[in-house]
């Protein structure tokens, strides 16, 4: 979902007791304020918000509560769809942002050539039963695996060699 202007005012709502269970990516940042440098959680991209329920309880809690939040369409061939993340996706992504042992990188998209990557899940570690996609990040010397969430955002961790199992040859494109 997106909001636009009021992603605070959004979160609070969500997370009221009649709010939904929802996820908002976020990353430290440092800003100066009064001429001291302070650090704060920002959304990694602004205005968006994973919201888990269906469209019937986002329409209930939109009518009742809190307006502001739209559903995000994607163009694909010329046909608007409502933009829905699998389950498994979701998990992986958020399993990789969760963990704190190592600094996730993120990605637009764009980034990323998903077309050279190969499906792997993860065994033991701090990101035991992850799938994603195993890639080499320029500019990074251990190896990655990515979680995409198509057309929205994609998430990168650091690998071991011993952990990973190779699932199929390459990931399919999208569709």
């Amino acid at each position: 979902m997106r909001v636009f202007q009021n992603e605070k005012k959004a979160e609070e709502m969500l997370s009221a007791p009649y709010g939904l269970e929802h996820f908002i990516p976020k990353k430290n940042v440092v800003r100066t304020r009064h001429g001291k440098a302070i650090v704060c959680k920002e959304p990694v991209i602004r205005s968006l918000i994973f919201v888990h329920a269906t469209r019937e309880q986002i329409l209930e809690f939109k009518q009742h509560y809190y307006n502001n939040l739209q559903f995000v369409i994607w163009n694909r061939d010329g046909n608007a769809r409502y933009i829905i993340v699998p389950e498994e996706d979701m998990k992986n992504f958020m399993l990789v942002y969760r963990k704190k042992e190592h600094e996730a990188t993120f990605f637009r998209p764009d980034e990323i050539n998903i077309e050279k990557g190969v499906r792997v899940k993860i065994h033991g570690g701090s990101l035991d039963t992850l799938t994603g996609i195993f890639v080499k990040v320029a500019n990074k010397r251990r190896k990655q695996v990515v979680v995409i969430i198509p057309d929205t955002i994609a998430i990168s961790a650091e690998v071991d060699d011993g952990i990973i199992e190779v699932i199929n040859k390459k990931i399919p494109p999208p569709k």
